[in-house]
């Protein structure tokens, strides 16, 4: 067979990329999307750079929790040196660790709104708030701490009582009630009180309900040293101690009825001073008391046999009734006596004094 004739072989095949092939043109490179984009790695411990200027302390509202880092812009690869980003506006505070390797603290509680008063302004008002309060408390303490707590008064200076007299058989006493509340400091009722005021003429006689008795005012005192009213060491210290002033007494009798009734008001210095007062008397039977005030007789033997006292406080006052029978008989259910010791206790100054102050 000729040369021309013979079949010739089919070229060979190069598959492409290898040598002696054709190149096989990539196709165009395509820009990765942010989804497949890797978040920018953040140092561990590393400030994040401030989001908006306004906020002093480090993160924005939205980071309040430890958003995650925002992508890098397109075209740009992250960062992978350690040093620190440069920061915009003022300087940021760093975070603490949380713990877990490249993220921010959770922070403990909701971050700070814009426009927001920061924590030094809330501890200022609280430090201003506290001393306004000491000051309040130390206003109350100089000026005697209103009318629920008053001032204690200074010791009166009175004499030295009798050291014997006489005392009831029975004898009861009771605390100071709303009713004078007008009148439970003397620095509320400054005014002395007088003979006149304390004995009216409405006060000439003392009646009995039912007639059983009608008594008439025998005499009448005012003294300016308390302790010429009393008798016992211990319940002159206790006038003293209550500012006592001021002691009025007076005697009545129905001779006809064979009645009498002692009558004594004190002026203290407030409503628990005169409540001491007529309770201290409750301990003091047989070694201290209330004197009668001295009268011609039949009245010169008052306080002997059995007698039956009444003392109240009735504000700074304390009014102390004493009725017994002439003849010093009787019992506690004389119902004449009884009767008696309420009227007494009508003391006119006190009750005057007390309606006045509560109009």
């Amino acid at each position: 067979m000729s040369r021309q004739g013979r079949r010739q072989p089919a070229p060979r095949r190069t598959a492409p990329g290898r040598a002696g092939g054709p190149r096989r043109t990539p196709p165009p490179r395509r820009a990765a999307s942010r989804a497949e984009r890797p978040p920018a790695p953040t140092p561990p411990y590393e400030d994040v750079p401030h989001l908006e200027e306004s906020y002093d302390d480090g993160f924005a509202p939205e980071d309040a929790y430890g958003a995650p880092p925002a992508a890098p812009e397109r075209g740009r690869k992250p960062k992978k040196s350690g040093k620190r980003p440069k920061k915009r506006g003022k300087a940021a505070r760093p975070a603490r660790p949380s713990g877990r390797p490249g993220g921010p603290e959770r922070q403990s509680g909701p971050a700070r709104r814009a426009g927001g008063p920061g924590p030094r302004l809330y501890f200022g008002a609280a430090a201003a708030l506290g001393a306004l309060v000491l000051l309040g408390a130390g206003a109350v303490a100089v000026l005697g701490g209103g009318d629920d707590a008053p001032a204690a008064a200074p010791p009166a200076k009175i004499g030295t009582p009798a050291g014997t007299g006489v005392s009831p058989v029975s004898y009861s006493s009771s605390p100071s009630s709303a009713a004078y509340a007008g009148i439970a400091s003397r620095s509320a009722d400054s005014q002395p009180l007088t003979i006149g005021e304390a004995f009216p003429a409405s006060a000439a006689k003392v009646s009995v309900p039912e007639g059983e008795a009608t008594l008439k005012l025998r005499a009448k005192r005012l003294d300016g040293d308390c302790a010429a009213a009393v008798w016992g060491g211990s319940v002159g210290a206790e006038l003293g101690r209550g500012g006592c002033t001021q002691a009025v007494r007076g005697i009545y009798s129905d001779t006809r009825r064979g009645y009498a009734l002692a009558v004594a008001v004190f002026n203290l210095a407030g409503s628990a001073d005169a409540e001491r007062f007529v309770a201290k008397l409750e301990t003091t039977i047989g070694a201290g008391f209330v004197r009668p005030l001295e009268a011609p007789a039949p009245l010169d033997a008052f306080g002997r046999g059995f007698g039956m006292a009444r003392g109240l406080a009735m504000g700074h006052f304390a009014v102390v009734s004493w009725a017994q029978r002439l003849d010093g008989k009787g019992d506690e259910k004389d119902e004449t006596l009884l009767s008696l010791l309420i009227e007494g206790g009508k003391a006119p100054a006190v009750l005057g004094r007390a309606a006045r102050a509560s109009e």
